[in-house]
């Protein structure tokens, strides 16, 4: 339940109104209503959507690249908008450890590594497995955007092992998203 609901309350509202796999070529404003031409992704078919209003909610890096016909002022607010290099990685283990072996029972590792915020999960206590927020932060921390999702993870696993020793061991798989 976090900001995915966004899109699922669309879903509920609008139902089969919308269009997936479908990318967005330009917006044109006029006077009286605002023309989309789309592509589906699919079958590589364009068409133009016609509606009285847009409301748009792509990344303004996404925007920067369409036709579109903004205002010169407009188009210099998004093309000088930058983005946070924000990555967040998670880290299942076969079992809880930090729980079992540390007695920690969720909240955040704050430290000098270079992996950002760790924190322990705040659910689920004494479940089977779990699930670490193994790395948190600045994406470019230890050059890692420019490195493959593996790399990634070994550098967390090495530094978390640092002060979970377990770590490697009750290591199972990982899941990465760098969002620059």
């Amino acid at each position: 339940g976090g900001i995915d609901n966004f899109p699922k309350g669309f879903q509920r509202a609008l139902g089969d109104k919308i269009s997936l796999r479908t990318e967005v070529l330009s917006v044109k404003q006029g006077d009286t209503d605002v023309k989309v031409v789309v592509k589906d992704l699919k079958t590589g078919a364009t068409r133009e959507l016609t509606a009285d209003y847009c409301i748009s909610c792509l990344p303004l890096t996404i925007v920067s690249k369409l036709d579109i016909n903004l205002s010169t002022t407009t188009m210099a607010a998004v093309k000088a908008t930058q983005y946070s290099p924000s990555s967040k990685m998670g880290l299942q283990t076969r079992r809880r450890f930090w729980e079992e072996d540390d007695r920690i029972f969720g909240g955040h590792l704050y430290s000098n590594l270079p992996f950002g915020e760790f924190s322990y999960p705040s659910n689920g206590y004494f479940g089977q497995k779990g699930v670490l927020l193994g790395f948190y932060g600045n994406g470019r921390i230890a050059d890692l955007v420019t490195k493959p999702v593996k790399a990634r993870v070994e550098h967390v696993l090495m530094h978390a092992s640092k002060v979970h020793p377990q770590m490697r061991d009750e290591f199972e798989t990982a899941y990465a998203v760098w969002w620059e």
